[in-house]
């Protein structure tokens, strides 16, 4: 039988040990905790996900803004990994509107094109092109580039 969330106290959950915080996630979310998760983090989620129980749950404006949050920090994340295989120094040409574009690959997967520094590659393909688009796909970096 599982747990419910609205019955949880702060003050159980302060008191608990690791093995009582995984044995209490277990009950209340139905499944085990993630292996990375600390006896800290463990209580900070339960403790968070009992509170917002209690006042009625986020909205679904918040659960849409808190995805298009998550959207962009993968995007963001994919392309520094992507541009981790590429050197620092390295310069990307594209063919764009009739125009050859240099993009020169900087420190922490960061960009500089038309003297301009950007946050990454997918920056300078929406500068680029005035729409999003994911920047190592644009420039080339990924397999399916030319699908």
């Amino acid at each position: 039988m599982t747990r419910s969330l609205a019955t949880l106290s702060l003050q159980e959950l302060e008191q608990a040990d690791a093995a009582a915080l995984r044995q209490l996630w277990a009950e209340t979310k139905g499944s085990e905790p993630p292996k990375t998760f600390t006896a800290r983090l463990m209580r900070l989620a339960l403790a968070w996900e009992a509170q917002a129980k209690l006042s009625g749950g986020e909205t679904t404006q918040t659960h849409s803004a808190w995805n298009r949050v998550m959207r962009t920090r993968t995007e963001n994340d994919n392309d520094r990994a992507n541009l981790r295989t590429v050197c620092d120094g390295t310069r990307l040409l594209k063919k764009w509107g009739g125009t050859i574009h240099e993009v020169l690959v900087t420190e922490n997967g960061r960009a500089l094109w038309n003297g301009e520094r950007y946050t990454s590659l997918s920056a300078v393909a929406r500068a680029m092109t005035g729409t999003n688009r994911n920047g190592p796909k644009f420039f080339g970096l990924r397999e399916d580039a030319n699908r």
